[in-house]
C-alpha cells in the first residue's frame, strides 16, 4: 500500500473515531463518573480519592462554605493521616459524593437548649417548661387537625357532587342557562374553600415542625437531667425519625452525606468524619470511643484501634501478623 493510500485510510478511521465518540461521551458523562466510582468501591477500594462536592447549602446555620469545606478537610484528614493515603479529594464541578448541610427541626433545637444554658440552674424547672409547651402544643395540633380532616372530607364530598353533576349535564350535551351558572358559582365556591384549606395544611404542617423541635428539647434535657421519663414522639409521619446529626446514603441516584446539627466546630468535624466513614464503606463498631460508634456521643477526634482496623481491612491495608490471627 502506497503512502498516500495510508494517510487516506488513516483519516477515514479518525473521522470515524471522531464521529463516534463524542455522541457516546455526552450520553454518559452524567452518570459516567458515578458508575467509576462504584465500580472502583467494589473491586479496588481506596484506589482513588472520593471526590466530593458542596451541593445544599443551608445559610441559615451562620457559617461560610469555606467554613464548611474546611471543617470536611479536617473531617477527611482523620482518615487519612493514620495510613497516610488521600481517601477524599474536593472536586466542585464533578464530585461524585453531594454533601448538603440543611437546617430543620434539629438544628433549630440545638439553637433553643444553647440560649438555654444561661438559664438551666434549675433543669427540672427548664424541663417542665417543655414538658408544658409539649402538652399545650399537642392539644393544639389535636383541635387544628381535626378541623382540617372535618373540612376535607366535606370538601371531598363537595367536590365529588360538583363533578357528577357536571359529568350529569356533559352526557346530555351540555347544561341549561340556569344550570350552567349555578355550576359556574360552586366551581368558585370548591377553589376558594381549597386555598382555605391549603392554608390550613401549612398551620398543620407549623404545628409538626414545632412540636418536633419541642420534642428534641424535651427528650435531650430528659437525657441530661438523667430522668426517667419515656422518650417522646413527633407526630410527623414523614418527620419522626430518630433524632440524627447526619446520614451518609447511597442510592442509584448517587452518594450523599445530609448534614443537619451541631453544637461546635468540634461536633460538626466528628459528624463529617462519622459520615466520610460510611462513604468508604465502613459500618458501626461496638467502641463508644470510636468514629463509627453507632451513636456518635464521643469527642475524640482520632481514629480509635478499632476504626484504624477497620479501615485497614477495608484498604487491604492489613498486617500480615494480623491476618494471620
Amino acid at each position: 500500500m502506497n503512502t498516500s493510500a495510508k494517510i487516506f485510510l488513516t483519516l477515514i478511521l479518525v473521522g470515524t473515531l471522531l464521529y463516534f465518540r463524542q455522541p457516546i461521551k455526552v450520553q454518559i458523562l452524567p452518570h459516567f463518573d458515578q458508575i467509576v466510582a462504584n465500580v472502583r468501591a467494589t473491586f479496588a477500594p481506596c484506589s482513588a480519592p472520593i471526590t466530593y462536592k458542596i451541593d445544599t447549602f443551608d445559610t441559615k446555620f451562620g457559617i461560610s462554605e469555606k467554613y464548611f469545606l474546611n471543617a470536611i478537610a479536617e473531617a477527611e484528614a482523620i482518615w487519612e493521616k493514620p495510613i497516610n493515603k488521600d481517601l477524599f479529594a474536593h472536586d466542585s464541578e464533578r464530585g461524585v459524593l453531594k454533601i448538603n448541610l440543611l437546617y430543620d427541626y434539629r438544628q433549630d433545637a440545638t439553637e433553643k437548649l444553647e440560649a438555654l444554658d444561661a438559664r438551666v440552674i434549675d433543669g427540672r424547672e427548664a424541663y417542665n417548661e417543655f414538658k408544658s409547651k409539649y402538652v399545650g402544643l399537642k392539644s393544639q395540633y389535636a383541635s387544628v387537625k381535626a378541623d382540617y380532616d372535618t373540612r376535607v372530607a366535606l370538601f371531598e364530598q363537595r367536590q365529588n357532587a360538583y363533578h357528577n353533576e357536571v359529568q350529569y349535564w356533559n352526557q346530555k350535551g351540555g347544561a341549561p342557562k340556569a344550570e350552567y351558572q349555578k355550576l359556574q358559582a360552586e366551581k368558585l365556591v370548591l377553589q376558594a374553600e381549597s386555598d382555605k384549606l391549603d392554608i390550613l395544611l401549612a398551620g398543620v404542617n407549623g404545628l409538626v415542625n414545632e412540636i418536633n423541635s419541642t420534642v428534641t428539647d424535651l427528650n435531650r434535657l430528659a437525657s441530661t437531667l438523667n430522668l426517667t421519663v419515656e422518650k417522646y414522639n413527633t407526630v410527623g409521619a414523614s418527620r419522626g425519625e430518630s433524632f440524627e446529626e447526619g446520614l451518609y446514603q447511597s442510592s442509584a441516584a448517587g452518594q450523599a452525606i445530609d448534614i443537619y446539627e451541631f453544637s461546635s466546630r468540634e461536633k460538626l468535624v466528628r459528624v463529617l468524619a462519622h459520615e466520610l466513614g460510611h462513604a468508604l464503606g465502613l459500618g458501626h463498631v461496638d467502641d463508644p470511643k470510636a468514629i463509627m460508634y453507632s451513636f456518635n456521643e464521643g469527642t475524640s477526634q482520632v481514629l480509635s484501634k478499632i476504626d484504624i482496623v477497620e479501615l485497614k481491612k477495608k484498604c487491604g491495608l492489613q498486617e500480615a501478623s494480623s491476618t494471620s490471627k
